[in-house]
């Protein structure tokens, strides 16, 4: 089973997102609305995903994720953010960030960012 993990301030705007994902046998998805919450969860749990909000609770997430990735470097993350994919790529180089999802994803999204997991797992054998 994966743990997906969803961060956002604002989790109403993902119920596609989430739902997509929910009904995906062999997900489990944990809502948490900052990076003080999954930086607490993942010092107990199994994190395999987390998915960050542009905005979390508690600041921005690519401020966030810089030091989460280096805490947990085997945690794929994901971010939503409305910058130019290039611009994106450069900002976030070096992190580990798996995948730029829309400010919005809805269940198309979801379903890209699984198939996207299913080929990095194939890929180290998992």
């Amino acid at each position: 089973m994966s743990n997906i993990v969803l961060v956002a301030g604002d989790l109403a705007a993902f119920d596609d997102f989430i739902a997509e994902l929910s009904a995906t046998e062999g997900v489990d998805i944990i809502k948490l609305s900052s990076g003080s919450e999954l930086l607490a969860m993942v010092e107990s749990e199994k994190v395999d995903v987390v998915v960050l909000a542009e905005e979390l609770g508690d600041g921005p997430a690519l401020s966030f994720v810089e030091g989460f990735i280096k805490k947990q470097p085997l945690v794929n993350c994901a971010v939503m953010s409305d910058l130019e994919h290039d611009k994106f790529h450069e900002e976030t180089e070096g992190l580990g960030i798996f995948m730029q999802l829309p400010i919005s994803p809805g269940a198309g999204e979801a379903l890209e960012m699984l198939k996207y997991l299913q080929s990095i797992d194939a890929l180290l054998g998992s």
